[in-house]
Formats: structure tokens, sequence, C-alpha cells
């Protein structure tokens, strides 16, 4: 089956007047950013060539390397290495990237513009880092987190008056983080958005979806999400998706490379049944827990991993680490290790319950 690699074989030759700015363009733009830029491209705007910047990449890094980091790196490192090279791309420019990782906040950013066409700013999802985890975990009771503030920084310090065609995007968190910026982005840099792509990014709690900032920018949210997504369905969102078909059937499905084109477009399809109960079980408990309870339970679970060494996901691996974590959690409170309990059980017969099917 046709996926991105098919759409830059078939599409690399051809300028983006020739073929206009593509929602699968956006996915690829959005992917790169995942990828190791700090010391190739510039933290302002000193523009270097992308074709520049991919080569440092390519002989900086092997495959290798992107598959320590996860599954998001690897299709990242895949897509550039077909990119290198192609006439569509050769003309972009690449800069201000942006790398913020440590024990307490994850952030990663870059601008792509092609002169007199279009900027693309990207955000980067969730990486290996435990702290970008439990950032996403905090957005079911907090608004905004870290990463959501350095968004919006982000996006008013880099957007010019001669930025055309502004198109904001980002893959998984970085979806959510494109959202949340123009939300709250200068209103002159709002004013020029044409396009905000959330390429399987979690939603927004109740009370941001309700507000006035969501509003406003509404009509140009582009909702991408596979037809057995997790993590775009997480918290609240509103109903116009643009569901895609993926190859895979689980949380696998959240691999841009598993997600089937139709010539230049993605390949539409129905969200499947589980994915309908999930998103429903997790608004239905979301609703009856309040924000204080949320934490409760995000605090507990994310003290465990950290009191037993964890800083990112390749050490939950270590047999010594696991065993630190388990024990951990067993020696929880007996009133949120309930509450623990209740969440995951509550989801799990939602979801398989004979009565909630479709």
């Amino acid at each position: 089956m046709e996926n991105i690699l098919t759409y830059l074989e078939r599409n690399g030759n051809k300028s983006f007047k020739q073929l206009e700015f593509t929602e699968i363009d956006n996915v690829i733009f959005s992917s790169i950013s995942y990828s190791e830029f700090g010391g190739i491209i510039s933290e302002n705007r000193n523009f270097m060539r992308l074709y520049d910047a991919l080569e440092i990449f390519l002989r900086k890094y092997t495959i290798k390397d992107a598959a320590k980091l996860g599954i998001a790196q690897t299709d990242s490192y895949k897509i550039i290495r077909e990119i290198v090279g192609l006439k569509r791309y050769r003309d972009v420019l690449v800069y201000n990237y942006k790398y913020i990782g440590d024990k307490e906040k994850q952030f990663c950013a870059m601008t792509f513009k092609l002169r007199n066409t279009f900027t693309y700013v990207a955000f980067e999802g969730t990486d290996h880092l435990l702290s970008g985890w439990k950032e996403d975990f905090e957005m079911v009771y907090k608004f905004p987190v870290p990463a959501q503030e350095y968004a919006i920084r982000y996006l008013n310090e880099t957007v010019n008056m001669f930025d055309k065609n502004l198109i904001i995007g980002g893959h998984s968190k970085g979806g959510n983080l494109a959202l949340v910026s123009s939300m709250y982005c200068h209103p002159l840099i709002r004013f020029k958005i044409n396009r905000i792509y959330s390429n399987d990014g979690p939603g927004l709690r109740l009370n941001e979806i309700n507000s006035h900032e969501y509003k406003r920018i509404e009509k140009r949210l582009i909702q991408i999400i596979p037809n057995y997504s997790l993590v775009g369905l997480l918290l609240r969102h509103n109903d116009n998706f643009t569901v895609i078909r993926s190859t895979k059937k689980d949380i696998l499905a959240h691999s841009v490379l598993t997600w089937i084109i139709d010539y230049n477009t993605f390949k539409r399809t129905k969200l499947s049944n589980l994915s309908k109960k999930l998103d429903k079980s997790i608004i239905i408990w979301l609703d009856n827990h309040d924000d204080a309870t949320r934490k409760k339970i995000v605090t507990a679970l994310f003290k465990a991993l950290e009191d037993a060494g964890v800083y990112n996901l390749y050490d939950i691996k270590k047999i010594k680490t696991g065993f630190k974590v388990i024990k951990n959690l067993t020696s929880i409170d007996k009133e949120t290790r309930n509450l623990m309990f209740d969440f995951l059980s509550f989801n799990i017969s939602y979801v398989f319950d004979k009565k909630n099917n479709e």
C-alpha cells in the first residue's frame, strides 16, 4: 500500500507551483521536527537550505541512532533520507530550531519557509524523555503546561509581517502545541494563519474548548487522525475529524508511515468502533472526576517512575528499574491506588462491554 514515501517518490520532482502544498507535505514537515538538528540549524532567523541541513544530519546520524529514540524518530529519519535531493524541497529554507529537554519539560520546534509560497511552523511531539510524557498527562488537569507556554512564545517570536500563507502544525503533542499557540498568539500573527494541522494530536480540556480563543480559530483547524486513533482522541475536541486509513490496528497507527495515501491525499475512512468507544469512555471518566483527582493520579504515577530513576522510556525496560517502579506503585496510598485502578478498569470494561457496541 502507498504511504508518504510513495508520495515523495511520485512527486519529488514537482515544484510547489506544479503541486500546491498538501496535507501530506504538512505531515512530512511535522515529522522532520522529531529529528535532532542542534548545532545544525540556527536558533534564530539565519536561514539555511533544508537540503543542506538534511545532508549534514544524515552524515552525523544513522538509522540506528534514530531507532534508539523511538518510532517517530525512525519515521522522521526515513522521510529525511528520501527528501534529500528532491526538487520539490530543494529551495525550502529552515530556521529557528529550538530544543528544550530536561527533567521538567520537553519542547522542540522549527520553521520551514519557501519564499512567496508558505511558512510552516512545526512543533515536535513527545520524544523519549519522561518529562514530555509527564506534560502530556498533566494536560488532563492543567493549562497551560510548560510546552504550551513555550509554543506560544515561539510562534510570537518566529513569525514576521513578511510571512505568507502561514501554516502551523505538529504530530502527537506537537498537534496540540500548534493548536494552543494559534489560539493565544499575538492577534496580528493569528490573523495571518491560514491553516492549523493537528496530526493525531490530543485535544483540550472542556474549559479551553468552550473558550473564545478556541472558537475564533476553530474553522482553520484541520484534525487528522488514523482510524485506530488513541492519542488524537485524548481530552476534548470538536467532531470535525479527517479520519484516514492506517495499516495498523493498535497504538502503532500513531506512526505516520502507516498512514495510507490515495494518490496525493491520505485515504479517507471511518473511525473504528474501538476508537469510538475509547473516546467515549475517556470523556465519561473525565466528566466524573475533577482536576484535583486527575492531578492526584498523574502525580502519583510519575513520582513512582521518577523515584525509580526513570529519565526516559528506555529506563523502564531495565529489569531492576522495572521492579523499582512496581514497588513504588504498590506503596502508593490506598486511596490514590484505587483511583488509578478505577481509571484503568473503567476504560477497559467500557471498551469491551458488548452493550457499548455501536
